[in-house]
């Protein structure tokens, strides 16, 4: 995602925030109002049930897979992004998004059936 750099000073603290270039659709994410005019790439097919941030929104938004392949977004409140290794709305400081994918692996050991209960005790 390229965009622009936005440095906010609040209380003597230095925030950089990222500007998307789909600033309209991500206004739209934070104001709470609805998905059906926004564009999500994010696809849930052959993905396991969870939860999942979405980088593409700055992990401001992330996606509810369901067993059908089924893409539910989401979006964190105000000041907060998805933290994808705890899967919760958490302050932007306290995670990196560019990493979030690395943790997309969590949701297979924690929405396991008994159908991959076997793979699980493998590991």
């Amino acid at each position: 995602m390229t965009g622009k750099l936005i440095v906010v000073c609040v209380v003597g603290i230095s925030f950089v925030l990222s500007k998307p270039n789909n600033l309209k659709q991500y206004q739209r994410v934070k104001r709470g109002n609805s998905y059906e005019n926004m564009t999500f790439t994010f696809d849930c097919t052959n993905k396991p049930v969870g939860f999942y941030a979405d980088q593409e929104y700055n992990c401001n938004v992330f996606h509810m897979c369901d067993e059908k392949g089924t893409r539910i977004p989401h979006a964190c409140a105000s000041g907060t992004s998805f933290n994808q290794e705890y899967r919760i709305c958490d302050w932007d400081y306290n995670f990196n998004c560019s990493e979030a994918h690395k943790w997309y692996y969590l949701n297979s050991l924690t929405y396991a059936t008994e159908e991959n209960q076997d793979d699980i005790e493998e590991l």
